[in-house]
C-alpha cells in the first residue's frame, strides 16, 4: 500500500488536521503529516525520538515527558526506600561522584567493548552519511523539521527527547547489521561446538545455555535478513509487512531478542570488567547466552516505543482503509505512532534501570523483577540521581550538536549528520549509563552473593 495514500486519510482523523496542501518536496502530504512521518521515520529508523507535531518555544512536551517520568520513578523510589532514605541517596554528591568514577573505570577496563562498538557504530553511522550526502529528500526532511520554528527550539526539543533515551544507542545495536551478523556467527558456532572447549557447567545450564543459543543466532540472522530486505525494497526507515498483517506479533518479538542478544553481551562485558578477575578477560558466550531472555524483556520495559513502533505502522501501513478511517481504532493507532510513543517512553522511565539486575540475573525474567525491586529498595535515590544526570548529558550534547550542525545552510545531508553527531555524543554517556546501572545492581546484591556471576 502507498504510504503517500494512506498517510492522509489516517492523520486526517488525528488533532495535527486535515491534509490542506502540499509538503516540500511535493510528497502530497499536508506539513503537519509530513512532520509526524518524518518523526516515525527517525525512531524507527535510527531510534531518533521526535516531536510529531510542531512545537514553537523552549519547553515542549519531551520535557515533560521526561520530567513526569523521573517523577514517576522517585514517587516508587520513595515507597520502596522510604522519603528519609530516598532523598539522603538523590542528595548525595560525593557518593554520585564515586558511581561516576567506578562507571567510567568499568567502561575503560572494557576494551574489547569499546573497540567492537565504537567502531562498528562509526562505520555504520559514516557510511549512511555517505549514501544519503547528495539524496534529495535529506533537504526536504529538514526545511519540514525546522520550518516556521527557531532552530535553538528545535535543538532543544531533541536534547529533551534525547533525554528521554539516554540508552538509545547500547539498546539500539541491533540497527547495526555487521553487530547482528558477527553475533549470529559467533551463537551459531558455539551452539555447535557441543562444549569441546571444555567448559562443564552443570547440565541443567547446558540445557538452558544451548537452547538460547540457538534462539540467539536465529534472531539475529531473521533481523539481520529482514533489515536488508527493508533496505533494498527502499523502506530502510520503516517496517514492513510481507502478508498484510502477519507480521504483527512475530516482527517485534524478534527485534527484541536480536537486541537482547547484543545488550546482554554489553553487560556481560561491562559487568565482568569490575570483576577484576583475569580469567573473565576472555569472551564469554557461555553467560551471553544465559542472560538473553532477560535482556530482552528488560530491552521491552526500558524502550517499548522501539516495538509498539513497529507494532503501529505495520498495522497502518496494511489494514485495509475502512478499519483505519474514521474508526476508534484509526485513532489509536495515529495516536500511537505519534504523541503515543513520546508518552510511552516517559512511562517507561521506570523500568530504564532494570538493565542493573539484568546484569546479576540468571536471565530468568522472575529472578530480574526480583533484583529490580531489591535495587530499587537499596540504591533508589542513587538511580533516580544516575538517570537524571545521563539524561542531562544526553539532552545537552545532543542539542549542541543539532544547534550547530543545523545552523549551517539547508542541504541535502545536514539532518542525517546532525542525527548521527547526536549518536556520537551519546553512545558514550549510554555505554557509562549502563555501567553505572551494573554498579548500582552489584551494590544491591546479597552480601553472600555479590561477586558471584550469572549461570553459575
Amino acid at each position: 500500500m502507498d504510504v503517500s495514500s494512506i498517510l492522509p486519510q489516517i492523520w486526517a482523523q488525528g488533532v495535527l488536521g486535515p491534509p490542506t496542501g502540499l509538503g516540500p518536496g511535493g510528497t502530497g502530504l499536508a506539513p503537519a503529516v509530513s512532520l509526524a512521518l518524518l518523526a516515525l521515520r527517525r525512531w524507527c529508523g535510527s531510534l531518533t525520538l521526535s516531536s510529531p507535531s510542531p512545537a514553537t518555544g523552549p519547553i515542549s512536551a519531551g520535557l515533560w515527558a521526561w520530567l513526569l517520568g523521573l517523577l514517576a520513578l522517585l514517587v516508587v523510589v520513595l515507597v520502596a526506600q522510604g522519603p528519609s532514605r530516598a532523598l539522603g541517596q538523590l542528595f548525595n554528591v560525593p557518593g554520585h561522584v564515586r558511581l561516576l568514577g567506578s562507571a567510567i573505570d568499568r567502561v575503560r577496563r572494557s576494551g574489547r567493548l569499546l573497540m567492537v562498538v565504537v567502531g562498528v557504530t562509526v562505520v555504520v553511522w559514516t557510511s549512511s552519511q555517505t549514501i544519503s550526502y547528495g539524496v534529495p529528500s535529506g533537504r526536504d526532511d529538514e526545511l519540514i523539521l525546522i520550518k516556521g520554528r527557531r532552530l535553538t527550539d528545535v535543538a532543544l526539543d531533541q536534547g529533551y527527547l534525547a533525554a528521554l533515551t539516554p540508552a538509545r544507542d547500547v539498546v539500539g545495536l541491533g540497527l547495526a547489521m555487521p553487530l547482528l551478523v558477527a553475533a549470529s556467527v559467533v551463537l551459531f558456532q558455539f551452539s555447535t561446538d557441543r562444549w569441546g572447549s571444555g567448559v562443564r557447567p552443570p547440565m541443567s545450564v547446558r540445557r538452558r545455555s544451548s537452547r538460547w543459543a540457538t534462539i540467539g543466532w536465529g534472531s539475529t540472522a531473521l533481523y539481520a535478513l529482514y533489515r536488508f530486505i527493508c533496505l533494498v525494497s527502499g523502506h530502510a526507515d520503516l517496517p514492513i509487512g510481507f502478508c498484510t498483517v502477519m507480521e504483527v506479533i512475530p516482527t517485534p518479538i524478534l527485534m527484541a531478542l536480536a537486541d537482547g542478544v547484543l545488550v546482554a553481551w554489553v553487560l556481560v562485558e561491562l559487568r565482568n570488567a569490575g570483576l577484576g578477575d583475569l580469567e573473565r578477560d576472555s569472551f564469554d558466550v557461555l553467560e551471553v547466552t544465559l542472560l538473553i531472555p532477560s535482556a530482552a524483556l528488560a530491552c521491552f520495559l526500558a524502550y517499548p516505543s522501539r516495538y509498539v513502533a513497529t507494532v503501529g505502522w505495520i498495522l497502518l501501513d496494511n489494514l485495509p482503509t475502512f478499519y483505519t478511517t474514521g474508526t476508534g481504532l484509526g485513532s489509536y493507532l495515529t495516536w500511537q505512532v505519534g504523541w503515543g510513543l513520546v508518552d510511552l517512553q516517559g512511562a517507561a522511565v521506570v523500568f530504564a534501570g532494570i538493565f542493573g539486575a539484568v546484569a546479576w540475573s540468571r536471565g530468568i525474567g522472575l529472578a530480574t523483577f526480583r533484583g529490580y525491586g531489591r535495587l530499587l529498595a537499596n540504591e533508589g535515590g542513587h538511580l533516580v540521581a544516575t538517570l537524571a544526570a545521563a539524561g542531562l548529558a544526553a539532552g545537552g550534547l545532543s542539542a549542541a550538536a543539532y544547534l550547530i550542525v543545523l545552523s549551517l545552510p539547508t542541504s541535502t545531508w545536514a539532518l542525517n549528520a546532525a542525527d548521527s553527531y547526536a549518536h556520537y555524543a551519546t553512545l558514550p554517556v549510554g555505554l557509562i549509563l549502563m555501567a553505572a546501572l551494573i554498579e548500582l545492581g552489584e551494590r544491591s546484591l546479597p552480601m553472600a552473593n555479590l561477586a558471584e556471576p550469572a549461570g553459575d
